[in-house]
């Protein structure tokens, strides 16, 4: 089980956020190739985090698609480590049960 991180360069701040809240390992994927849209999930991924300001509409809509699908979790989110913090608990917080289900 693994969470993937898609778009962004140094996400090193944001791999720390996750590893505290989940400890899961972290895969990433930094989204500038055009390879990526035609990129499967891989089947160890439980969660997805598109940082939206580092990839394009059409990788983000790609992402979305194929993590819909598999009935993963999807969080998009901006280059604020405060906003991934805030969206992650409010996983938690809005269905415990489901959530940890995803997690474990």
């Amino acid at each position: 089980m693994a969470i993937l991180i898609v778009g962004g360069d140094y996400i090193t701040s944001f791999k720390q956020v996750v590893a505290n809240q989940h400890s899961m390992p972290v895969e990433h994927w930094d989204g500038r190739k055009k390879e990526f849209n035609k990129r499967s999930l891989p089947n160890k991924i439980r969660l997805v985090v598109v940082i939206c300001d580092y990839v394009s509409h059409r990788l983000a809509l790609s992402i979305k698609e194929k993590a819909k699908q598999r009935g993963i979790p999807l969080l998009f989110c901006h280059r604020s480590v405060n906003e991934l913090k805030h969206k992650l608990q409010h996983i938690y917080s809005a269905d415990q049960e489901d959530c940890c289900h995803f997690f474990q």
